[in-house]
């Protein structure tokens, strides 16, 4: 099944990101690398890529304040099951490596 592109408009992005101006919203998504098209004689950018960019910002966060439990986190915090296994995938999870006691540089897996 072919999922149909939904697009926002500058005014719909600035007012979700809470920005004063619909130039601060051009350059939030100039700055993450979000594109913007011109359909009719609006500006808009892909929703989808827009949240996408919304939920790594979350997630880096998270991983910053919670490195070992932070996909733990994001899921039980997220309805959304595609956006958490599109983060999974973009932000795989690693194993724990702990220290060995009383020996240097001895680790276990």
């Amino acid at each position: 099944m072919m999922q149909i592109a939904k697009y926002l408009t500058l005014e719909q992005i600035m007012k979700t990101l809470n920005l004063k101006d619909m130039r601060s919203a051009k350059k939030w998504l100039i700055k993450n690398n979000i594109p913007i098209i011109q359909i009719g004689n609006r500006n808009v950018a892909n929703e989808f890529i827009f949240q996408m960019k919304q939920q790594q910002s979350i997630v880096e966060q998270l991983m910053i304040t919670y490195p070992n439990n932070w996909f733990e986190i994001y899921e039980a915090n997220n309805s959304n099951k595609g956006m958490v296994k599109a983060m999974s995938i973009i932000y795989p999870q690693h194993r724990k490596v702990k220290r060995i006691a009383n020996q240097k540089n001895k680790f276990i897996k």
